[in-house]
């Protein structure tokens, strides 16, 4: 490290130290995952995010939580945006999963189960016809 970078790393430190980190990891928070036999949930803290700022998708058992926020003032841009994935569960009934937003800006997303797994079978391997 060159001595004018280090100086300017002793001059930030206080106002790194001091920053509220925690507008650093939005949409990074997850308050709880829940597997079990009855369902599949999760709940995200999103309370960055206004609710047409989210975006839920499940396109076959893949589920993906999107925000994306933009703000403009005199003094500056902010933009936030986070993504996230899950793959669900295969007894999971796709048709019945709902969300939920709460006031306090948790995102809760569940998927009730139908206690019926996908049946594993084996497949036969025929010869296949030969060449002439």
């Amino acid at each position: 490290m060159t001595r004018d970078q280090d100086w300017f790393g002793r001059q930030l430190m206080p106002y790194w130290r001091d920053a509220d980190h925690s507008i650093m990891h939005v949409g990074n928070e997850v308050k709880e995952v829940v597997n079990d036999e009855k369902k599949f949930a999760v709940e995200l803290d999103v309370s960055h995010f206004k609710p047409e700022e989210l975006e839920v998708h499940l396109e076959g058992r893949d589920l993906t939580i999107e925000g994306k926020h933009e703000e403009k003032s005199d003094h500056g841009f902010i933009k936030r945006s986070f993504v996230r994935r899950w793959a669900l569960p295969e007894d999971c009934d796709l048709d019945a999963v709902h969300t939920q937003l709460t006031d306090v800006g948790h995102l809760c997303i569940e998927a009730p189960k139908t206690g019926q797994h996908t049946h594993r079978r084996t497949l036969p391997i025929m010869p296949a016809p030969k060449k002439k």
